[in-house]
């Protein structure tokens, strides 16, 4: 039963139907969920199990697409804050942002998740009006940032380029996004293997050409050419991301070396890691990838789980070659080297994965959620 006397937050979702990963939401609206009076605004309704809780009300308000549609449930979410005048608003996402700019005195705290660049980019040959546009997107979401209460960024690049962008160093808090305890539960579950055995890498999350859908397969080709070295497992593939996988396997003549899964309840994740020797993060180097450390990163080192990424910042920020993973160019030749590299090291692995492990301690959720609840606590009415 909720507490009468407790304050009212009202937290605003930027949430897309198809997005693959909620458990670092899932995190903060339950905190909040068992502190507060909790109204959540989605624009469709939140059927996700991580994301269903008892005494929270849910408010689905739809709109349309595109940015029109943004526009208009802004307002609309903006609306409703100042007709419920929670003791603090709770913007979930950084296109959530603008919010900010017309709820008056009402508190406001902007989770800093994304950046502006990623909703509205800046490509050299844009038409007038879609430079004009986009600039515009990028503006109301720096300037929600601006005039926010707090905004708490997810990692240091976010927290610099805020700072950049002229965020008040005191209105600034950096908060990691969050690992749950069962990822930690997963660590050094497995340190004995046979080590004839091929490795067994893990992908977890969206298989865009992007996030290294192609670099991931032909590395794979590349590093068992020889000899069948690792076995890749990926989870969060979509039916038509899957088709376009299976068929990229066949060409490459290595079907017996990919296993693909669906999208799974973010509870499920630490079930394909039991099994994992190290963990795959792999961006193309765009500018929005340079700011937006990626959920499964830290999952991955929670679980003990070395970690084969990318050479961008948001990677080797958290990932020191030789000490918790291996760093590769993004390429899938240099990719399929850190894969023989790691083959080579395997003897290694259960030192690795001890490392890797007792450095991740400060990504819990549980060590984090003091921190965020009293930040929430410090700007509450």
């Amino acid at each position: 039963m909720s507490d009468k006397n407790q304050k009212h937050c009202l937290v605003v979702t930027c949430f897309s139907e198809g997005q693959p990963g909620f458990l670092d939401f899932s995190y903060r609206i339950k905190s909040l969920a068992e502190h507060y009076q909790l109204t959540v605004v989605s624009s469709f309704p939140i059927t996700q199990s991580e994301l269903q809780l008892p005494n929270v009300s849910y408010v689905v308000i739809h709109t349309g697409d595109g940015r029109l549609g943004w526009l208009s449930y802004l307002w609309r979410c903006t609306s409703l804050i100042r007709q419920q005048r929670p003791d603090v608003a709770v913007l979930l996402h950084s296109m959530a942002a603008p919010v900010a700019l017309l709820v008056g005195r009402i508190p406001t705290i902007t989770y800093w998740n994304e950046h502006p660049t990623h909703v509205a980019p800046d490509p050299t040959g844009a038409s007038p009006i879609k430079a004009i546009t986009r600039a515009l997107v990028r503006w109301l979401m720096f300037q929600g940032a601006r005039k926010s209460s707090l905004v708490m960024p997810i990692g240091e690049a976010h927290r610099d380029d805020l700072l950049a962008h002229g965020c008040k160093r005191d209105r600034v808090q950096m908060i990691y996004m969050g690992v749950e305890q069962s990822f930690a539960e997963v660590s050094l579950s497995a340190l004995i293997r046979n080590e004839d055995a091929p490795l067994q890498l893990v992908y977890v999350g969206s298989v865009h050409k992007d996030r290294g859908r192609d670099v991931m397969l032909e590395a794979m080709a590349i590093a068992n050419q020889s000899g069948k070295i690792a076995h890749l497992t990926i989870v969060g593939a979509t039916a038509e991301q899957s088709t376009y996988c299976h068929e990229a396997l066949q060409k490459l003549e290595i079907t017996h070396s990919v296993t693909i899964h669906g999208r799974v309840p973010g509870q499920m994740i630490p079930d394909y890691l039991k099994a994992a020797d190290a963990g795959l993060c792999l961006w193309e180097d765009l500018p929005w990838y340079r700011f937006n450390p990626p959920t499964k990163l830290f999952e991955y080192l929670v679980a003990g789980l070395p970690v084969l990424a990318s050479n961008i910042r948001t990677h080797t920020e958290y990932v020191l070659d030789g000490f918790n993973g291996v760093i590769f160019e993004y390429n899938s030749l240099s990719l399929g080297n850190a894969i023989q590299r790691l083959w080579q090291a395997r003897d290694e692995l259960p030192l690795i994965k001890r490392r890797t492990s007792g450095a991740s301690v400060a990504y819990l959720w549980r060590k984090i959620e003091p921190e965020f609840l009293q930040a929430v606590k410090s700007v509450a009415c």
